[in-house]
């Protein structure tokens, strides 16, 4: 009646207390389970697999066809399950199943939540003893307001499947699969707008040691030493287990809980409440001294809405910028909070910290050549009013990246607007058509050579480059493309120089792009231009969510 689907990467020890407890607490059996696990160097799953030999252990190698695969077999019922979840308490998921079959307007019944999960809905919808139901749609109490997670609860099979089919983006993983349902698209794509749960207790929890993905920067607890190579020498090597009947005794109002509930079996140095408790003292510290950079970003904001750093720096509007770009035949290179963020020595989901490509991105802003330009954000030096509401919630949020600007940029230099080729993604009330149709002659009629990540312009339904005389396309890592960056520069080399090169390949444009402009080609950093003019063109919602949800890596 009902299938177990569950997400691992790189988390053996974790994904062990999941089986385990799951097995210990419910009725499913080993065989109703199946693991789409992904490997990783150095992490060995034969362990966990051997402990658990009837479970369906699949390997992960392309997620989307994996997952839809594994869906399309499933029973009736489907409930996800992720490695760092740990069940506390029996449950029944049969009876989870029946109330689903008798109560057609119940999207899914969770094994998260309940009473002891505050603030929860006042009303109770159900009259069966010891099940609560409400109304998500609407509902103001945080986690209740929210149907679609992967940690556990139950679902149709056929409401699993709907939404997966209607899904438009790519589901890399499942934080992506996680993510298509947002607040922005929720009420329409979900159309039961009931949730139910046991009453009493919630029968799970989710604890926040460590993060595998780098995609979403999920936030977690590093008060004890819980990355996952530390754990798998703790499992694998030293038999060590989390304590589920010692996990079960805590109580927590919480559904993520932290490292007071990562109890291991077999005693181990620096995983002790004291040391908890001395990293929650440092934390409060560290909140205090962050008094002072609070002060500055209030008075930051305050100057930012009165104008005072338009003069700072002379920044072409977006108008202007085009007009450059229909004048000169110039290359483009584009600087946005990613690339601030790597000179500030951070890492972003596309590109991990790289010490060379972040001094290269430090020299290029301010590099003053005759026929290569340099754009940055126009609207974060001048307070524009027609921002849609991500863009404005990023303007009054950038000081540290403002500093960076008119500290690293040349103040003898014209720039460019960054966000010409984003433009829908940035002004909410704008000439779109007149500047979709200039962007577009731009293009038309050109013989381009694109250099981009493989399948990242797949699924986009109005192509900017259908108006081009003809496309060659060279392909490279989607992610952490500067890790191959010679051998990416060594293709594009080889193609033809009467070419345009449009890049989009994240931070390591930039470098790309000047390297090019120096060997004699004309190339513009594209950056989400070809997302950006599809999404234009479909007149997409411009929300924060459904904003936020496009800047994630393809």
């Amino acid at each position: 009646m009902v299938s177990v689907i569950v997400f691992s990467k790189g988390r053996p020890m974790q994904l062990h207390a999941y089986l385990e407890s799951l097995l210990l607490y419910s009725e499913v059996q080993q065989e109703m389970i199946t693991v789409l696990y992904c490997e990783m160097d150095g992490i060995c799953y034969d362990k966990v697999m051997k402990e658990y030999p009837n479970v369906h252990w699949i390997r992960e190698r392309r997620f989307e066809e994996d997952l839809k695969a594994v869906v399309s077999q499933s029973a009736p019922y489907i409930m996800f399950g992720c490695d760092d979840v740990v069940f506390t308490r029996s449950f029944s998921i049969k009876r989870a199943c029946d109330y689903l079959d008798a109560h057609e307007n119940v999207f899914g019944f969770s094994m998260r939540l309940g009473e002891n999960i505050t603030p929860h809905p006042a009303q109770n919808l159900s009259d069966e003893p010891g099940i609560f139901e409400w109304k998500w749609e609407g509902c103001t109490e945080n986690r209740y307001n929210y149907p679609w997670e992967l940690d556990c609860t139950v679902y149709r099979k056929a409401d699993v499947v709907r939404l997966t089919e209607e899904e438009e983006q790519p589901i890399k993983n499942p934080n992506y699969y996680e993510a298509m349902i947002n607040p922005d698209n929720i009420s329409r794509r979900i159309t039961r707008k009931h949730l139910a749960s046991y009453r009493e207790y919630g029968c799970a929890v989710v604890i926040t040691v460590n993060r595998v993905q780098d995609t979403h920067p999920n936030g977690y607890d590093d008060s004890m030493r819980t990355d996952i190579y530390t754990l798998d020498r703790l499992y694998n090597e030293q038999n060590n287990t989390l304590d589920i009947e010692k996990i079960s005794g805590l109580k927590t109002n919480q559904i993520h809980v932290e490292s007071e509930f990562f109890i291991l079996r077999k005693p181990v140095k620096g995983y002790s409440k004291g040391r908890m408790w001395k990293k929650r003292a440092r934390a409060l510290w560290q909140k205090a001294m962050r008094l002072p950079i609070r002060l500055h970003r209030h008075l930051d904001r305050q100057r930012y809405r009165k104008g005072a750093y338009c003069r700072k720096l002379d920044v072409l509007n977006p108008k202007e910028t085009v007009q450059i770009l229909e004048q000169r035949a110039v290359s483009l290179i584009r600087y946005g909070e990613g690339e601030i963020s790597l000179i500030r020595g951070e890492g972003i989901p596309f590109q991990s910290y790289d010490e060379k490509l972040a001094g290269r991105l430090k020299e290029l802003l301010r590099a003053q050549e005759e026929g290569l330009c340099i754009g940055i954000p126009y609207y974060f030096l001048h307070p524009v009013k027609n921002l849609t509401p991500y863009a404005m919630q990023r303007a009054l949020a950038v000081a540290v990246q403002r500093s960076v600007l008119l500290r690293g940029c040349n103040r003898n230099m014209q720039y460019l607007d960054a966000c010409v080729m984003n433009a829908y993604q940035t002004y909410a009330k704008y000439d779109f058509k007149s500047h979709y149709n200039q962007m577009q002659a731009l293009l038309s009629g050109r013989d381009v050579t694109v250099v981009c990540g493989e399948e990242i312009l797949d699924r986009l339904q109005y192509k900017a480059l259908d108006v081009c005389k003809s496309a060659v396309y060279v392909y490279g890592p989607a992610m952490n493309a500067y890790s191959e960056y010679d051998a990416l520069l060594d293709k594009v080399l080889k193609t033809d120089k009467n070419r345009l090169v449009l890049v989009a390949m994240g931070p390591t444009a930039k470098a790309l792009v000047y390297d090019l402009y120096k060997a004699g080609y004309q190339a513009w950093d594209m950056g989400h231009y070809f997302k950006d003019y599809d999404a234009y063109m479909r007149r997409k919602p411009r929300t924060a969510a459904e904003i936020a949800q496009f800047y994630k890596p393809d």
